[in-house]
């Protein structure tokens, strides 16, 4: 009898051996568990950017819109145009720009510009303003102080295409008979340069700004006299 308790005893102690030896360790319980809690991790991260983005995007909707520019009226040139153009309707637009773009002496209103020479070349679109046209707005800027707009022909058409407004010229009359060259004016800006009227040989219209005292004796000496210029 004794022996058949110590055989149960026995085969208890063997059965609860294999048990304990098929149970998980602790090393693989949080190995198996690791996948999971880094699963569970991602997802928490996922939801918290969502989250963040949400609240963006909120923030964003209720931002309050930036106040639209004050628009002004101004007038353009509806094409390209070359110096010394006299502006008809066709040349002329009106666009809308922002307040703050629009430059200094704007012109509003077509009937300002009409009629007017340009004193440069103008691209399409650009705004026009009050020194772009011959006048004594461009003679007090570009000249100066004391000075007044004086126009004259120079006896070679080719050196006009050298000349661009502001450029600083030496007015000289050279006599048709005989004589030495003369200057006349000296560091004279030119203010515009009119295009080839009629045949390309003909003298060109240069406008220079020059001092009102020395003005009306370089204007009679260019009728009377073949003009040039040096370029400074």
């Amino acid at each position: 009898m004794g022996g058949n308790r110590r055989r149960r005893y026995g085969t208890r102690r063997a059965r609860g051996w294999r048990d304990r030896s098929l149970a998980p360790t602790w090393w693989e319980r949080i190995s198996a568990a690791l996948p999971a809690l880094r699963g569970a991790r991602a997802l928490l991260v996922r939801r918290a950017a969502a989250g963040a983005l949400l609240v963006l995007a909120a923030l964003l909707a209720a931002r309050p819109a930036a106040p639209p520019q004050d628009q002004v009226r101004v007038v353009v040139a509806a094409r390209d145009l070359p110096p010394g153009h006299v502006l008809a309707e066709t040349d002329l637009a009106r666009r809308s720009v922002p307040a703050p773009l629009a430059p200094h002496g704007v012109v509003r209103e077509p009937d300002l510009a009409r009629g007017r020479v340009l004193a440069a070349a103008a691209r399409g679109g650009e705004p026009l303003t009050d020194v772009r046209f011959a006048g004594p707005e461009l003679t007090r800027l570009a000249a100066g102080a004391g000075r007044v707009a004086v126009p004259v022909r120079l006896a070679d058409p080719g050196v006009a295409d050298l000349l661009v407004p502001g450029r600083r010229v030496d007015l000289v009359t050279v006599p048709e008979h005989s004589g030495a060259p003369s200057v006349v004016a000296e560091n004279a800006p030119v203010i515009t340069v009119r295009p080839v009227q009629r045949g390309p040989d003909q003298p060109r219209l240069v406008v220079v700004g020059l001092p009102e005292q020395q003005a009306p004796a370089v204007a009679a000496a260019s009728l009377i006299q073949s003009v040039t210029v040096t370029l400074r």
